[in-house]
């Protein structure tokens, strides 16, 4: 794959065609064989995908402050200006509309390995924070994919020239938090940060102005002794970005490295003496930062027509299922990572959550601007050919309404709830089990597992939540779960929790020296709320906690009064499911298999009244204005046959 021409640097570049923005480009995606790492066959791949219209650009003489329509407007003639806005468009603050030209990021890190690498990953960083779209209103093809070798098992991309409603959604994002300032202070901000990081090399900010609209990183993992990695970075000048890696090389040499010059393919690549410093290359129109002198050789070769990430058909798959329209994306490639950690991970005994890593095919996230937020999206490619049937009945389980979360309060500043949860962990359990007979053994004690246990009973819906409390702790809480045997859970939750040592302990010393400690006796009563027998402890417990089983419904909290609030639910208060917050919240993300919501000001609000005077005015001077902009954090989770899918956004209306 080639860089597109960067020539046309004015006002009517064209823009990179985008997908659907924060919307999941495909459906059930098929397992696909893989490692083979050949270019797909009857797939289009990202080489040669063809351009689709974009949203257009703004007119030729747009000011900061104008407003103009995002919408394809035909052109009255060749050259001519794009049509007034309509009633409605969008205004934009923070747009400025220039020539061009590529975003200026960053450098090496006093005292890391690889200096070079660190510059390059600075730049990452720098264009993920959206610092280069919020100077250009533009956008550009994809650069450098096309270059990473189909054999790495890591890739991170940063579009540092993303598509027009991204730039538009960041600069709108932007404005909600005034301590970023303007485009002069941001700008500031920036070179002020490379001056300080290229300083030890005798660099400044003025010597990466060649960076162009992408950045990435990749990396090759052959063994657990032999790892290899490189920086890639678009470039807009190979002219100016050869007199910078020159500069660069100077510098170092004045720290004493040394270097000298290999020829690869008619490429000439800069190799330190030691490992202590990059090698590094331009090869089309894209400088390439290596841990050593075969990382830089491999995108060379690569892109002089090597296998290609970017024809990749696992890659294809797992990138694929994510939002077209973002700012960056990452991909790994777990399958074969696990064949070179697998042991060390199985030992760790880490999970996706709903099963072994071992099932895992690949994992891509990606980071995208919506109108009204941010979005971080995961998808986790599963085998499955690899999955066991308990494994499998859980990914593709019939979603239904969780009814659990009809009965959090609207007060709750947080909740979570999940589905499913009682196969995930019978198939956890059931692995422990089979590896450990003495784990077994305690498990089947706790009447856990074996006849009758716990988790026979459960229905696998299962939701907690958090609401402020008046006392010394300022939030309390409950746990919720389905039962399919309310008889048999109250028991079990009646003789567990009587058994914790919740009494709250004193100590006392002799004379002598001697000292003891004495743990108060907990005292259990019961009340009638609402037709609702609850359970609590009512003198001598450290944290008061209440159970009831409400219907098939059991409860659990922190105190009787969260109790109290579940049932007032149930008999008609109010739910946070009709809570409006929530309800625009959780809209941006999938909530079939399990939702996560965090209501941002109230949990602020708990923070600052627990913060004597003068911190708390510190805190609304110094952090509030950071804070205040983002309504609400969530995430959700949707399981296919072979997919999980997961999306954390964090609202900012």
């Amino acid at each position: 794959m080639h860089a597109p021409s960067r020539g046309a640097r004015g006002l009517t570049r064209g823009f990179l065609a985008e997908g659907t923005d924060g919307h999941y480009a495909c459906g059930h995606a098929r397992p696909i064989p893989r490692r083979d790492r050949t270019p797909t066959e009857g797939h289009r791949t990202v080489s040669d995908q063809p351009p689709t219209d974009d949203m257009t650009g703004p007119p030729a003489d747009a000011m900061p402050g104008d407003t103009w329509s995002l919408d394809p407007q035909p052109r009255t003639g060749a050259g001519s200006s794009f049509p007034a806005p309509p009633e409605g468009a969008l205004p934009i603050t923070m747009a400025e509309v220039t020539e061009g030209g590529g975003a200026a990021p960053a450098a090496p890190r006093r005292g890391l390995k690889v200096a070079g690498i660190a510059l390059a990953a600075v730049l990452v960083l720098a264009g993920a924070a959206g610092a280069a779209a919020f100077m250009l209103l533009r956008g550009s093809g994809e650069a450098i994919l096309g270059k990473v070798p189909a054999s790495a098992d890591v890739v991170v991309t940063a579009n540092l020239d993303p598509a027009a409603s991204q730039k538009v959604n960041l600069l709108r994002i932007a404005s909600r938090f005034p301590a970023l300032g303007g485009q002069d202070q941001l700008r500031q901000q920036l070179n002020q940060t490379l001056d300080g990081l290229l300083r030890d090399v005798g660099m400044t900010h003025e010597d990466v102005q060649w960076v162009g609209s992408e950045v990435g990183l990749y990396v090759d993992v052959k063994s657990a002794q032999d790892t290899s990695y490189a920086v890639l970075i678009a470039t807009d000048d190979e002219g100016a970005a050869t007199a910078s890696l020159q500069k660069f090389r100077a510098g170092l040499e004045n720290q004493g490295a040394t270097f000298h010059l290999s020829d690869h393919d008619g490429v000439q690549i800069t190799v330190p003496a030691t490992t202590e410093h990059p090698s590094f290359a331009i090869v089309d129109g894209v400088v390439v930062l290596g841990s050593d002198e075969g990382a830089v050789a491999a995108v060379i070769d690569t892109a002089h027509g090597g296998p290609a990430i970017a024809d990749d058909a696992t890659f294809l798959r797992v990138t694929g299922a994510l939002p077209q329209s973002r700012l960056g994306v990452a991909f790994v490639d777990t399958a074969q990572l696990l064949g070179t950690f697998g042991d060390v991970l199985d030992a760790a005994g880490l999970t996706t959550g709903v099963t072994s890593l071992d099932a895992l095919d690949g994992v891509g996230v990606s980071v995208s601007a919506e109108s009204d937020g941010l979005a971080l999206d995961t998808v986790m490619m599963y085998d499955d050919a690899k999955l066991s049937d308990v494994q499998r009945q859980t990914l593709s389980a019939a979603d239904h309404p969780n009814k659990l979360i009809d009965l959090i309060p609207d007060e709750a500043i947080g909740m979570y709830a999940v589905e499913h949860l009682d196969a995930a962990i019978a198939d956890q359990v059931g692995r422990i089990s089979a590896s450990d007979p003495q784990a077994d053994e305690e498990l089947k004690r706790l009447e856990l597992t074996g006849a009758g246990g716990l988790l026979s009973q459960l229905t696998g819906d299962v939701a907690a939540e958090a609401s402020p409390e008046q006392g010394t702790i300022p939030v309390g809480g409950v746990l919720m779960v389905g039962t399919n045997d309310p008889a048999a859970t109250a028991a079990w939750i009646d003789g567990t929790l009587k058994k914790l040592p919740l009494g709250s302990t004193s100590g006392s010393c002799s004379s002598t020296g001697g000292c003891r400690v004495a743990q108060e006796t907990v005292r259990w009563a019961t009340e009638d709320h609402g037709g609702i027998t609850v359970t609590f402890a009512s003198s001598g417990a450290t944290l008061p906690v209440a159970y009831a089983v409400m219907g098939d419904v059991a409860i659990v909290g922190s105190s009787r009064v969260q109790v109290e609030h579940v049932i007032d639910v149930h008999a008609g208060g109010g739910a946070i499911s009709a809570d409006p917050r929530f309800t625009s919240a959780t809209a941006n993300v999938p909530t079939d298999d399990g939702v996560l919501y965090l209501d941002v000001p109230a949990i602020v609000a708990v923070v600052r009244g627990q913060l004597p005077p003068a911190e708390a005015a510190s805190f609304n001077n110094e952090i509030g204005p950071s804070l205040n902009p983002i309504e609400a954090v969530v995430a959700g989770t949707k399981n296919e046959p072979d997919i999980q899918r997961t999306r954390l956004f964090v609202r900012i209306p």
